[in-house]
């Protein structure tokens, strides 16, 4: 167990050191948007290492892994442009994505004691993207979805409900699953 525990450490340690290679931005409601946005995996990490949860924290990881590939993905295929004409990665909001999934995860390691802040904290990094314009609310709704939806599919709440998607063809089918006791 103590290997374990010195590994999840070593991961938590690193996603702090990630967060904070956000910190250095031009102005303040871009550093603290990024901080959030680094912040609130390290914080739903940290829950999970702190409660001896490691399926979680793999859960986590996989969700947000997940969750990055999907909107950087989508960017390269949509090419939209940023309302302030930086270049053409707008849809959908990779920091909104990021910072919904940790929140979801929250939510579902803890429930809503630490879900409903941290929903806040992201719904202030969606809010500040579009403000500083950055994003649209469409970008940002997406992203949203995007970031809950994929940790909801990859993370087991403490309630045994699941979302689980097929594909066929050009079709996609979301399931909803809970166990019956």
């Amino acid at each position: 167990m103590a290997y374990m525990n010195s590994r999840t450490l070593k991961v938590v340690a690193l996603l702090a050191t990630l967060a904070t290679q956000y910190a250095n931005a031009v102005d303040s409601t871009t550093r603290n948007t990024n901080l959030l946005t680094a912040g609130l995996p390290v914080v739903a990490a940290g829950f999970s290492y702190l409660n001896n949860d490691t399926e979680g924290l793999v859960q986590l990881i996989k969700s947000e892994a997940a969750t990055v590939l999907i909107t950087e993905g989508l960017k390269n295929a949509t090419h939209q442009t940023r309302p302030d004409g930086s270049d053409n990665k707008s849809f959908p909001s990779r920091h909104a994505a990021v910072a919904f999934s940790a929140a979801q995860y929250m939510q579902m390691k803890g429930g809503w004691e630490y879900g409903l802040p941290s929903y806040a904290a992201a719904a202030y990094v969606a809010n500040a993207r579009v403000e500083s314009n950055r994003h649209r609310w469409r970008d940002v709704a997406a992203g949203a979805a995007t970031g809950a939806l994929t940790t909801y599919y990859f993370t087991d709440d403490k309630n045994e409900r699941r979302l689980g998607m097929m594909w066929s063809g050009s079709t996609a089918t979301l399931q909803f699953q809970q166990a019956l006791k």
